[in-house]
């Protein structure tokens, strides 16, 4: 192989490593900007928000929960995660005081009683984020009770609920 062929094989093969370069940046761009669409398309799915298992991308989380007071922050989120869970043996009411915000996308909380049948308690966007606390009574069903974060696209996420006696999570 003479000079003139190096260099060509050279060179063919930097154009080779630059495409597998660009292809591997796109790939990562289309993934990345199609990790939220599960979480839009199941947004308002009552079946896959009354699923026991959880669904979803979320980066930047801490959680608190202390004596009857649960705080949440997230930096990014898309999907549906439980928050709050309580089994109990007879009905009863009890008040959740929700203070709910967010910077960028959309996020509602949710109550979903021991029969599966959801409730929205507060919708969230940017614009329409609560000023304050706003006082929720629920009435908890016999059997698992569970509150959920459903959202896409979201950002800064800073959730607030104060409950009128300790209960797990």
């Amino acid at each position: 192989m003479d000079r003139k062929d190096k260099e060509l094989f050279v060179e063919k093969a930097d154009n080779m490593r630059k495409s597998k370069i660009v292809l591997l940046c796109l790939l990562c761009l289309t993934m990345t900007a199609c990790s939220n669409e599960f979480a839009k398309r199941e947004y308002d799915s009552a079946e896959k928000i009354a699923e026991s298992t959880d669904h979803y991308t979320k980066a930047g989380s801490v959680a608190n929960y202390i004596n009857g007071e649960y705080t949440l922050t997230i930096s990014k989120f898309n999907g549906r995660e439980t928050v709050w869970e309580e089994t109990v043996k007879d009905n009863r009411d009890i008040e959740v005081d929700i203070d709910f915000s967010l910077s960028k996308g959309q996020a509602k909380i949710v109550y979903i009683d021991s029969e599966d049948n959801i409730i929205t308690l507060i919708e969230c966007l940017p614009e329409t984020s609560t000023d304050g606390f706003e006082t929720k009574t629920l009435l908890l069903k016999s059997g698992k009770n569970r509150l959920k974060i459903v959202g896409y696209d979201c950002e800064d996420i800073a959730l607030k609920m104060l409950f009128t006696e300790p209960h797990k999570l």
